[in-house]
Order: structure tokens, then C-alpha cells, then sequence
């Protein structure tokens, strides 16, 4: 009974792919039927891959563009200006190369939540650690995931034996990585408020709003505060932003960012997401950032996951949930904006055609700015699979997908809709 035989080849696929990548089977089964094998080996390969660059947006209400770039150009950083949004600057992110060190040095394996940002140059903590290897102060070590991948080499802190009797404390002190994106967060003029950090389609997903002066707008995105207060910037703190928090932890993140540019149009609320929008809420609004909680499969870089099907399925089940009950609390055709950090059709294409199902809900034309990129070839949709052909012209217009594998950057999925006038309105 558990012979070869009785596996499909699919299966015996996934099976060796979950030995050299650390995924689960079923995900993987799920992405080899989607994208079939080729497709799937090169996204696995390319999602281990360190991004290019940061997207740092300048709040140009507080510091002028240019003294900003100046600023970062003085610090040694590679930058330029962002070919075609005038109020960011990217800065790169510097590859290394850890060939060279041999696995017969300790060995430290660090958790799947942690192996980005330790990928990037961040340093070792004692809660990032699964396992070690036994080592003394001032070693130099490898830090690797759960199978194996060398992410950074650091010199240690302290006596392995110590790790599980401190809290909180530097264990590794990382001293070359896969790559180095610097860390511009505990700059002073970053605690002043003169720029934020998005994600590619966070930005894009901003900039496709069309803003108007009697904008009342809703966010309700799992981000740390960056997008509202792009939000603010872009209307000059001349409307009303509300911001959801999804716990008191995230409240805690997003009154400490909000904080640190004084947007005073910012009010925050902390409320579970779905609970605020099905509470019929005094106050209604006119446009919606929404990018709920996702797979953030084209968050790069990642070397193992343990998202399962099951609870890819659950996610996009909660994001249909969220989108359905909007209409609860918008004025007249609000406008809505979905994002995601996610590869996966179940999150993105799947959300935009249960969505348009809803005979509350239209696609919505892109602002100017994204729909030139878009003619430009510079930004566009994915090509549909099967069983999205009959909302391709949708798609065409109002969906942008990022490939992380192509743009070396984060990905994700941008769609716009709006709320329907009734017939007998119109």
C-alpha cells in the first residue's frame, strides 16, 4: 500500500521538493498543478533570492527630496531616484556571496520568521533560535534555516550554553549575509518623520487612489502605519484617514509610527477588521485601502514555509469575507483597493472574480498615473489562468500583478473597484 505505485507523480514531485525547499506537500502539489513544474522550481529557486532595492517614499511636507538623497548619499548607500514615482528614492540592497565558508563551522538554525530579515544583515537574537551547535564568545558561526541554507556568518556573543537563560539578548552579531540592506529605520530623520518604507505594491497600490477633497478614507491593512501616512502626505492632512488596528499589539506599532510624523489626520481604532465593517458604522467612506492579512508568498526573501492549503484556503476565505462586507460602510460608489503580498491565484484573481459576483460591486479604472505605467508596459496584469478567461478584460484593466521573480522585489497583487449605484438611482 505505500509503494511508489500508489503515488501520483505530482506527489513524488512535491515529495523531493519539500526535501530541498521546506514547504508542505500539499502547497506544493497545489503550485505544481497551477504553474506546473518548471514554473514552479524557477519561483522556488528565485523566491530564496534577496530583493534590489528598498522603495523609501519622502515626506516632502517635512525635508525637500533632494536633501533626503543627499543624506542617504552621504551614508555610503547606493541610490537613485525612482524611475517613475517623483517622491521616492530607491536605495539598493548589496549582495554578498557565503560560499566560501565551510559547514564545519557551528552551526546555528534560526526560525522560518526570522531567516528574511537575518538574510538582510539583521543580527542574531535568542528568540530567533531553534537549535545550535555548542560555541563560546567571539566564534564565528553560520546561521542557517531549518534545512540548512546558509543565510549570514556572525561572531557570537555569548556561550551557547547562556541562550536559553537570556531574554531578549544579541546571540550573533552578523557580520556578512546573502545580502545587506541597510538600516535606514534607526536613522534620526527616520524618527522625525521625513520618509517611509512600502513594498512595491503598497506604493502602487497608494498611488491608484484617486483622491478627492471630501475623501472620509478607511485602511485597513496589516502594515505598521507607512500607508496611511502616505495616505496623509499625498492629501496634506486635509481628510480624514481611520486606520484599523487588528489587535492591541498592532495599535501599539501604528500609534508609535503615526507618532513619529504627526499626522494629525490619522485617527486609529482597534478593532478586530471584519468586526468594524459588520458593526454598521455611524460614519461611512469614500475610499478603501484594503490589504488584509495574506500568504505574503512574494515577500522575498524566503526560504521555507509552512503554509499549508488548507490554510491558504482559510486566508482567502477571510479576505472574500472582508471585501463582501464593505459595502456596510461606504457611501454611494466608494472606491475600493485591494493588496495583497501574495503569488497565489486562490488571494488575488480569486478574490477579484468572487468579488465582481457581488452585484454591488464594478471593476474601477486605475488613476492616470498607474494607467500611463500600464501602457507604458512598465506595470501590468498576469496572464489569466483557464478559469479566469471570462474576466480577462477585467483583469487587463483594473489588476496589476508584481512578479517577485522578474522584478526582484517583493510582489503582489493590486485590483480597484467601486460600489454600484442601484438601478433606479442612476
Amino acid at each position: 500500500m505505500n509503494s511508489s505505485e500508489n503515488f501520483t507523480e505530482t506527489d513524488l514531485l512535491s515529495a523531493d521538493l519539500m526535501k530541498r525547499f521546506q514547504y508542505p506537500a500539499s502547497l506544493l502539489n497545489h503550485w505544481l498543478e497551477t504553474f506546473g513544474l518548471n514554473q514552479t522550481l524557477e519561483l522556488l529557486d528565485g523566491l530564496r533570492l534577496p530583493y534590489n532595492s528598498m522603495w523609501v517614499q519622502v515626506n516632502t511636507r517635512k525635508i525637500d527630496y533632494d536633501t533626503l538623497f543627499d543624506i542617504f548619499e552621504e551614508m555610503g548607500n547606493i541610490i537613485r531616484k525612482h524611475p517613475f514615482f517623483d517622491d521616492f528614492i530607491e536605495i539598493e540592497v548589496q549582495k554578498g556571496e557565503l560560499t566560501e565558508y565551510s559547514r564545519k563551522l557551528p552551526i546555528i538554525r534560526v526560525d522560518h520568521e526570522s531567516t528574511t530579515g537575518i538574510a538582510l544583515g539583521r543580527d542574531v537574537q535568542t528568540a530567533n533560535i531553534m537549535n545550535h551547535d555548542d560555541f563560546d564568545p567571539g566564534e564565528t558561526v553560520c546561521i542557517a534555516d531549518y534545512v540548512n541554507n546558509i543565510l549570514a556568518v556572525g561572531k557570537t556573543q555569548l556561550k551557547s550554553s547562556e541562550i536559553n537563560k537570556r531574554f531578549q539578548e544579541t546571540v550573533v552579531k552578523v557580520t556578512e549575509s546573502l545580502a545587506y540592506a541597510p538600516l535606514i529605520t534607526e536613522l534620526k530623520e527616520y524618527r522625525r518623520g521625513f520618509f517611509s518604507i512600502l513594498s512595491p505594491s503598497q506604493a502602487i497600490g497608494v498611488k491608484s487612489m484617486n483622491f478627492k477633497a471630501n475623501e472620509n478614507i478607511l485602511v485597513i491593512s496589516t502594515d505598521k502605519g507607512d500607508v496611511a501616512n502616505y495616505i496623509a502626505e499625498l492629501t496634506r492632512n486635509k481628510v480624514p484617514i481611520t486606520v484599523l488596528a487588528a489587535n492591541k499589539m498592532h495599535a501599539k506599532v501604528l500609534n508609535k509610527n503615526v507618532a513619529r510624523t504627526k499626522n494629525k489626520a490619522i485617527r486609529i481604532i482597534n478593532r478586530p477588521f471584519l468586526s468594524f465593517v459588520k458593526e454598521m458604522p455611524e460614519m461611512k467612506y469614500t475610499s478603501f485601502f484594503v490589504e488584509p492579512q495574506n500568504s505574503r508568498t512574494a515577500v522575498i526573501p524566503v526560504f521555507s514555509s509552512n503554509l499549508s492549503l488548507d490554510r491558504l484556503k482559510q486566508i482567502s476565505k477571510k479576505q472574500q469575507k472582508l471585501i463582501s462586507e464593505l459595502y456596510r460602510s461606504t457611501h454611494r460608489q466608494a472606491s475600493v483597493t485591494y493588496v495583497t503580498h501574495s503569488i497565489d491565484h486562490l488571494e488575488n484573481e480569486e478574490i477579484f472574480q468572487s468579488t465582481l459576483q457581488k452585484a454591488y460591486y464594478e471593476n474601477q479604472e486605475f488613476s492616470e498615473e498607474i494607467r500611463k505605467l500600464k501602457q507604458q508596459k512598465i506595470i501590468s496584469s498576469r496572464a489569466p489562468l483557464e478559469i479566469y478567461k471570462e474576466i480577462e478584460k477585467e483583469l487587463t484593466k483594473s489588476s496589476v500583478y508584481l512578479d517577485p521573480i522578474t522584478t526582484n522585489n517583493t510582489g503582489g497583487f493590486i485590483a480597484k473597484f467601486n460600489f454600484k449605484l442601484k438601478q433606479e438611482e442612476k
